[in-house]
């Protein structure tokens, strides 16, 4: 089976230099999948700027270029051609519309040239759903934020990217769009929860905090909140029992599976005289064997301390006390932290 062409897209123009990057993706044969071929046409210079591509497609997938790319292609090419004898034709910005053109090879109602700004954000939201469905996130997250700068607000696309970033663990993105969500959605819980989620991972407790007491005030029985909470508390070194109490009694099975596979219980900043345990004397300690240690370590979220290979007392004393009060391991630790030498001042 030969070669079949999907699009292509536009990445960039740069008034500078005159070149104009484009990416042509294709199917290269009968299994699911992409390839992408990357070029930059020149324009202002003698000759056809479409020559280069027109040698590409011949070279790699053997087929002539499409009609439809080469009279779209024209077309933009015009319009930046009229944008550059402007006044303020070197201003890079003017060119950010060429980021969100996308030529079918066959279809030019599936193409963005000639069509107006709102009919243009649903071509490009019809070939991500359509790349998301064929299992091309990635290309389908791209596209979405291109359908982001002919339509800031979009909140299906918002919602979309934010739990795109999320998946890839790319928390400060997921933190930027979800905020962009929130301005465009004020009371939309869901992303209440995943900017608290974003910052979070980022570090920021208090502002994710703040977040979660937000969704609580209206919600005050929403599990992810109550877990949410629950996580932005014991980062500070605060009490979660509350809210994971709230958690357990909402939903058992899904609080036990974040406890075990997801929550962190380092403490952002170790008590003042915090003692440490040597990995080796944990099993004495907990009355386990060296295995367990290392399945808690590996599979239950017991902290290290940074590279040192020890556990801080008030982390450990924090995982032992919420694996006892929730069950979650086939038998409890018989265990708990010392107490301290020197009792903190009340009052």
């Amino acid at each position: 089976m030969r070669a079949h062409l999907r699009f292509l897209i536009l990445d960039d123009f740069d008034p500078d230099t005159g070149e104009l990057a484009l990416r042509v993706a294709f199917q290269p044969g009968p299994e699911p999948g992409l390839e992408l071929l990357r070029l930059r046409l020149h324009l202002g210079r003698a000759g056809n700027p479409l020559d280069p591509l027109t040698r590409e497609l011949r070279t790699h997938v053997q087929m002539p270029l499409p009609t439809l790319w080469e009279h779209g292609l024209k077309t933009i090419i015009h319009a930046i051609e009229e944008e550059l004898g402007g006044p303020d034709g070197r201003n890079a910005l003017r060119y950010l519309w060429v980021r969100t053109q996308l030529l079918h090879p066959a279809e030019s109602a599936r193409s963005t040239p000639n069509h107006p700004v709102p009919r243009q954000v649903e071509i490009l939201r019809d070939w991500s759903h359509r790349l998301d469905q064929e299992g091309q996130t990635l290309r389908a997250a791209e596209i979405l934020d291109r359908l982001l700068l002919l339509a800031p607000r979009d909140v299906t696309s918002l919602a979309y990217l934010t739990g795109f970033f999320r998946s890839q663990g790319m928390a400060e993105e997921m933190a930027a769009v979800a905020e962009r969500w929130l301005k465009a959605e004020p009371g939309r819980v869901e992303a209440k929860l995943r900017h608290g989620e974003a910052l979070l991972r980022l570090g920021r407790v208090q502002e994710a905090r703040a977040a979660f007491e937000a969704v609580l005030k209206v919600h005050p029985v929403h599990l992810l909140a109550h877990l949410g909470m629950a996580q932005a508390l014991a980062l500070m070194g605060g009490n979660p029992f509350p809210h994971l109490d709230a958690a357990q009694e909402l939903d058992p099975g899904a609080t036990a599976s974040v406890l075990r596979e997801t929550f962190d219980y380092r403490l952002m900043a170790a008590p003042v005289g915090d003692r440490t345990y040597d990995l080796e004397g944990l099993p004495a300690l907990l009355g386990v064997s060296g295995a367990e240690v290392q399945d808690y370590l590996q599979f239950l979220g017991l902290p290290l301390a940074g590279s040192e290979g020890t556990v801080r007392e008030s982390e450990l004393a924090r995982w032992v006390g919420v694996m006892n009060r929730y069950a979650l391991l086939p038998g409890g630790l018989n265990w708990s932290a010392p107490t301290p030498r020197r009792l903190p001042e009340l009052g």
